[in-house]
């Protein structure tokens, strides 16, 4: 999907006007849970193998890379095991995860959602299912990180119970080897990392 304002992709819809931005035209804004249309149930469930190569397609569109650098580890999606939303039999996100028995936790690798499912809880939806699986393995955490621009994806963890634990400076930017723009123009240049504690 391209943005309204140009032919940049649109990773994010405005929840006013509906229109589909880039991470430069995407902004914050304040807005009523009341406003939120009744629209289709969502679906969350395993990915199966016919669903990697959306995967990888939403993997390169948003990451622009089917590898995820995070908490020093280099992590391939298509290697991970994953859950899907869909809206209508339509794949509206994903998330990817890894089970780190040594280190007590279930670390959430990627976690996207298609602009045009946004703001539907489809994110928390997703974060639900790795968070069952943590418990039912014993773990004691759930860990995740994001870059320091990404402000919806701070949002969405901290209200599903995520804490911010630490800050990597400078990772993301050596990882990319030069800064690139972010949200709302941000420059991206540091991981965030979080943590939910799961009382067993």
């Amino acid at each position: 999907m391209k943005c309204h304002y140009g032919d940049r992709i649109a990773y994010h819809r405005c929840a006013r006007t509906g229109e589909y931005v880039c991470m430069e035209h995407a902004r914050l804004d304040i807005v009523s849970v009341a406003t939120r249309a009744v629209q289709s149930p969502l679906h969350v469930r395993h990915a199966r193998s016919a669903d990697y190569d959306q995967i990888r397609e939403m993997a390169l569109v948003y990451w622009g890379e089917t590898d995820v650098d995070c908490f020093g580890r280099t992590y391939d999606v298509l290697r991970a095991p994953a859950l899907v939303v869909e809206c209508d039999e339509e794949l509206a996100g994903v998330l990817s995860y890894w089970v780190e028995e040594e280190d007590d936790r279930l670390n959430v690798v990627m976690l996207n959602v298609h602009s045009q499912f946004q703001g539907r809880r489809a994110a928390r939806s997703l974060l639900e299912r790795p968070e069952q699986e943590a418990r039912a393995l014993s773990l004691s955490r759930l860990v995740v990180a994001t870059s320091n621009d990404d402000l919806p994806a701070l949002y969405v963890y901290q209200r599903c119970g995520f804490h911010i634990t630490g800050t990597v400076p400078g990772a993301v930017l050596a990882h990319h080897g030069c800064e690139e723009v972010g949200f709302a123009c941000i420059p991206v240049r540091h991981e965030i990392r979080l943590a939910k504690c799961l009382s067993v």
